[in-house]
């Protein structure tokens, strides 16, 4: 029994850290309509950053590190948006072409962090080491951390959105976009900001799994499919679907790797993801896919 606490407890931290990533790619596809393809190679670019500030150059305490990462990381999904997406929105057909840059992106993301950091696996380690016991059950001081930040972060965003001037404008361009242009609302630095928060989210999430996972140039795939089945499974451009999706197909995959071992996890995700879209083709709450 202690065991099974222990890997619903595994499940649940893994989720919120899902979470993060998945909320990221959630948060533009609900404003813009677009699927970031180079979500998981910002993931990616998260880890190689906090690598080059608290390993390989300035020696940071990571928690430092993030600190420093998490501009470089906004001021990343700025130039995104500005540089290659803005200039795509004038042209017939632009959600498609944008979605092929996205993919040409993550290509160029991933062979450049090749040039620079090499081919090979690099780590970071932990902020917080020893574990703590209650009860009988044993958790890393980590993966405490972890699940507090990442749920930290989730309730600011999810506070933004719903209480600010901003996270306003944010959800009525992903209701109307025109209706909201005509409004007032400036749409074009709504995407400039869903950018910016879309890859602050994944990047730090890359981080907070560095020292759990390795670092490799081609190591966001994995991450990006992961949330890409969280955002549908939870509803297209719901961010509450992405959260509870998240810790869904977190505490489903503990318990796979435990009783079948990893391989079995990501097939067990999408024999979930098609089971559940038999029932709801939408998702679990797809309220911005009207």
């Amino acid at each position: 029994m202690t065991q099974m606490i222990e890997i619903l407890l595994s499940g649940i931290t893994q989720g919120a850290v899902y979470c993060l990533i998945a909320i990221g790619l959630s948060l533009v596809y609900g404003a813009s309509r677009i699927l970031n393809f180079a979500h998981g190679s910002l993931y990616t670019l998260g880890g190689y950053i906090a690598w080059f500030l608290v390993v390989g150059y300035l020696d940071l305490p990571l928690w430092l590190g993030i600190l420093v990462a998490i501009p470089v990381l906004a001021a990343s999904g700025l130039v995104i948006e500005r540089v290659i997406i803005r200039p795509l929105r004038s042209s017939p057909n632009w959600k498609v072409n944008t979605i092929m840059v996205t993919l040409g992106l993550a290509f160029i993301i991933e062979n450049g962090l090749q040039l620079v950091f090499g081919p090979g696996t690099k780590t970071i380690p932990a902020f917080a080491e020893g574990v703590v016991t209650l009860g009988g059950i044993t958790l890393s001081w980590y993966k405490i951390w972890i699940f507090a930040i990442s749920l930290s972060l989730v309730g600011a965003l999810e506070f933004f959105l719903t209480h600010t001037r901003y996270g306003q404008a944010v959800r009525a361009v992903s209701q109307d976009m025109q209706g909201a242009s005509q409004v007032g609302i400036n749409v074009n630095q709504v995407f400039a900001l869903t950018f910016a928060l879309s890859v602050v989210l994944t990047g730090i999430a890359g981080i907070l799994l560095a020292p759990v996972f390795l670092i490799s140039p081609l190591g966001g795939w994995g991450p990006f499919l992961k949330a890409f089945v969280i955002v549908v499974l939870g509803g297209l451009g719901s961010t509450k679907g992405a959260f509870v999706a998240a810790f869904i197909l977190g505490v489903l995959e503990a318990y796979i790797i435990f009783f079948l071992g990893s391989n079995w996890a990501m097939p067990a995700w999408l024999v979930m993801l098609i089971v559940v879209l038999m029932i709801r083709p939408k998702g679990l709450f797809g309220v911005w896919e009207s």
